[in-house]
């Protein structure tokens, strides 16, 4: 009987190996999705915090910080200026605009002695025809939530002229607000619950999901039992899927050498 040669495969073992690691890992990787999947739906709801005056949590011409996502609520008077209409949004699959306005919050009402700026996104409305803010009382009192300003964009405006007390603006960028708009201005963008006659409001702060970190864990612990696996499947197949050199026959060698 000839002797297993050298070196070759054992490809028993091998795929005997690969056939334990491919199922361990398998397991390993759905156990720990169903866990992920448990993270998520079991974790607790938590509602937005109440409405809280502005100058309860952000100042002029200061970083959002937390402030961002928290909801609050201001009463201003909107600036004789002209309003900013952002373009190329969308908006439940609709191209849509933003009219974002200027609201002078008074002095007493800032926190710093000095009336400032908050830029209010009133609304949403389809592309079309150019439209501007409806009319209405100068003074007002607006529930919304605080968003983080956008860098400006570098992009043409539409062909059409704005409407009349208006101007296009490529992004929800204070930056490009406040070369229009009376300094200081705040470092955040109100989004306005109110909307207006034309202006329809955007979609208000919803509650959010904190994971549930026990079933998180457990679901990292099988990806890392998995990840173990493969890393001793792969070892033992280098170590044990080929006849070792003392395990040859002696005899064969010397028979293959006077050959």
């Amino acid at each position: 009987m000839t002797a297993t040669a050298r070196g070759s495969v054992l490809w028993g073992r091998v795929l005997a190996a690969v056939l334990i690691v491919a199922i361990s890992v398998a397991a390993c990787t759905a156990l720990g999705w169903w866990q992920w999947a448990r993270a998520s739906s079991t974790g607790r709801v938590v509602q937005p915090d109440p409405p809280a005056p502005i100058a309860d949590l952000l100042r002029p011409a200061e970083p959002a910080g937390i402030a961002l996502g928290r909801q609050v609520t201001v009463t201003g008077t909107w600036a004789g200026v002209d309003a900013a209409v952002v373009t190329g949004r969308e908006v439940d699959g609709t191209p849509a605009e933003l009219l974002v306005r200027a609201l002078t919050v008074p002095a007493d009402a800032t926190g710093t002695g000095e009336a400032a700026t908050l830029a209010v996104v009133v609304g949403w409305r389809p592309e079309g025809e150019p439209a501007g803010p409806d009319p209405g009382p100068d003074k007002v009192s607006l529930d919304g939530y605080l968003r983080a300003p956008e860098a400006a964009a570098a992009s043409s405006p539409p062909e059409t002229a704005p409407a009349p007390g208006t101007f296009w603006a490529s992004a929800l960028a204070t930056s490009e607000l406040a070369q229009v708009w009376p300094a200081p201005l705040y470092g955040a963008v109100l989004v306005s619950y109110d909307g207006s006659e034309t202006w329809t409001a955007l979609e208000p702060l919803e509650p959010t999901t904190e994971i549930n970190f026990r079933s998180a864990a457990y679901a990292v612990e099988w990806w890392l039992f998995g990840a173990f696996a493969l890393f001793v499947g792969v070892r033992w197949i280098r170590d044990n899927g080929r006849v070792r050199p003392e395990a040859t026959d002696p005899e064969a060698d010397a028979r293959e050498d006077h050959a």
